[in-house]
């Protein structure tokens, strides 16, 4: 199966060199730029991303936020100069590692390796637990995290957003929501479904979340992170 890198990197001598070095262990795209980079890896969802926490004109600690939020990737700060306190910010907002620049990529490619494996084993052991943005949801126990809080949820309106959250690439159809969830081939009411969904829009907002679902008109429905188009602290 395809592994993707994206580097993130203001230094265009070092991303070449990054690509050349793992171009036989990746697909690898790069971008100078903070908000090219956070478009593109929001589309592309690759498994590790390398971003540098030197990025002109954008807050690298905000954008790493940002990225931790939307995607279940591998992401590798590097830099040469953070203090503790800079480099706790980068762990608190969801880094998986720090590099220090001058690279030595022999070192880096041992630490993706373990990082993948790792990566891999958490992902088998969660099969049961899905994650979109803030929000972790468990099939096992009908359990709903959003921010470490949890939440109360119907065992319907768990169905839904589940349903919602494992196709969140695709537009979910009307009529696969009736079939998934309710079990049934066709609804003669189609009051039921609109009912459940706005209950559901409702608790979204009432516990604050950054989700909203989407009608898509004459196909279905899709759940989006509110905030798909970040907004990043720029520094003069």
């Amino acid at each position: 199966m395809e592994k993707r890198m994206l580097v993130v990197h203001e230094n265009h001598e070092l991303s070449i060199e990054i690509m050349n070095y793992f171009q036989e262990m990746f697909t690898i795209q790069s971008y100078p730029n903070g908000l090219q980079g956070l478009v593109k890896a929001i589309d592309w969802k690759p498994n590790i991303i390398i971003l540098s926490a030197s990025l002109q004109n954008v807050d690298s600690v905000e954008l790493c936020r940002q990225l931790r939020e939307s995607l279940n990737t591998i992401l590798i700060i590097c830099s040469s100069d953070l203090t503790d306190h800079q480099k706790i910010n980068y762990y608190s907002s969801g880094a998986d590692d720090i590099v220090d620049f001058p690279l030595n990529l022999d070192i880096l490619k041992c630490k993706l390796q373990v990082h993948l494996k790792h990566h891999i084993v958490n992902e088998f052991k969660e099969a049961d637990t899905i994650r979109f943005g803030n929000l972790v949801m468990n099939k096992l126990t009908y359990k709903i995290h959003y921010e470490e809080r949890e939440l109360s949820f119907t065992r319907k309106e768990f169905s839904i957003l589940w349903l919602l959250v494992s196709r969140q690439d695709i537009v979910v159809t009307r009529s696969e929501l009736v079939k998934i969830v309710w079990s049934y081939e066709h609804v003669d009411d189609d009051r039921m479904v609109d009912t459940h969904l706005n209950r559901l829009r409702k608790k979204l907002k009432q516990y604050e979340m950054n989700l909203s679902i989407k009608t898509v008109w004459g196909i279905g429905y899709k759940l989006q992170l509110e905030n798909f188009k970040p907004h990043l602290q720029f520094s003069n």
